[in-house]
């Protein structure tokens, strides 16, 4: 096999792998009520508490209305408030509340699971690797995001 072919399907396993993480962690996360949509916008902001909405809706890869929608749910849940921003009052910021915690929670167990089976077989040193050269592979891919 040449080297086109290697990357051909290194491409189509990096690809695969993903969608296996995402589908492997939804089918946990609505075992308790929570939907895909649900728990990016909990897990992001937990990684990332008061971010503007705009900027959330752009790591997520959603149009700001869905997340706006979203939100407004997320809202009258009591698991999300949004502030105006105090430098541009145009803008909100967007923060857990402290009901979220056990979502959270639950989110971050699932998440471990779900590593746990992914790297099972996997030596620590094998895992940093992966993580380095996956960091480099997001790197070059970013590089024209900017």
């Amino acid at each position: 096999m040449d080297s086109k072919d290697h990357t051909a399907t290194l491409s189509f396993e990096l690809h695969s792998s993903g969608r296996l993480l995402r589908r492997n962690f939804d089918r946990r996360a609505r075992d308790h009520g929570l939907s895909r949509s649900r728990w990016q916008v909990l897990w992001h902001l937990a990684r990332d508490e008061g971010i503007k909405q705009a900027e959330l809706a752009d790591r997520l890869d959603v149009a700001p209305i869905s997340l706006t929608r979203q939100l407004d749910n997320l809202e009258q849940e009591g698991l999300v408030a949004r502030r105006r921003d105090e430098q541009d009052r145009r803008c909100f910021r967007v923060y857990l509340t402290e009901a979220a915690q056990p979502a959270l929670a639950i989110l971050r167990e699932l998440a471990q699971e779900v590593r746990e089976q992914a790297f099972d077989g996997l030596s620590e040193q094998e895992v940093m690797q992966l993580q380095q050269l996956l960091t480099r592979v997001r790197q070059n891919l970013g590089s024209e995001e900017k």
